[in-house]
């Protein structure tokens, strides 16, 4: 998992806008096989249309979506399975404030890689050290999704299988946590 879990930079995100159809297809291919939740797709047409409405990204002109809007979709992607959509707008917010888009989604998709591949590693994470506050919370946005990616993959896709009754039961058992 995590030395083929890629984000794609800024860079690499196509120049040209794009129809709905094409963003979502971008980023089911590209993170979809990582983070969806039971074969559905990571980002839909209603999802998209949802954020629109809400000004979390901005609205399509002649149908296409900006770059600016394609990396969000990512960000909002990956982090909507820990954050509630305020939180993630605000995140977003704070990263867009604190940079130019380019160098915030870079560094949001560096990060995210880095924490992944050290938690599924089991290798200790850095202290804040001299890190600014906004650093530091990307940081933890990023370990927190890192976390749960490893939860998710090493627990939950592989208890069904060795431990059949997890599902059904409490997590607890007389011997204490699992």
């Amino acid at each position: 998992m995590d030395k083929n879990f890629k984000i794609p930079r800024w860079e690499e995100l196509p120049d040209v806008e794009l129809y709905l159809e094409q963003v979502i297809s971008l980023i089911d291919s590209s993170i979809g096989k990582y983070i969806n939740e039971d074969g559905k797709k990571v980002i839909t047409k209603t999802m998209v249309n949802n954020y629109v409405k809400q000004k979390i990204i901005e609205a399509p002109k002649n149908k296409k979506y900006d770059k600016t809007a394609v990396a969000s979709l990512f960000v909002i992607a990956i982090l909507k399975p820990v954050f509630s959509m305020h939180e993630i707008t605000s995140l977003i917010s704070l990263a867009f404030e604190a940079n130019k888009t380019e160098i915030s989604y870079n560094q949001f998709c560096e990060v995210t890689e880095d924490a992944v591949k050290k938690i599924f590693r089991g290798e200790e994470l850095e202290p804040k050290g001299s890190l600014n506050e906004a650093q530091y919370i990307l940081r933890n946005v990023c370990r927190t999704f890192a976390c749960k990616l490893y939860v998710k993959e090493k627990f939950f896709n592989i208890s069904a299988f060795l431990i059949p009754s997890i599902t059904s039961t409490s997590p607890f058992t007389s011997s204490g946590f699992i």
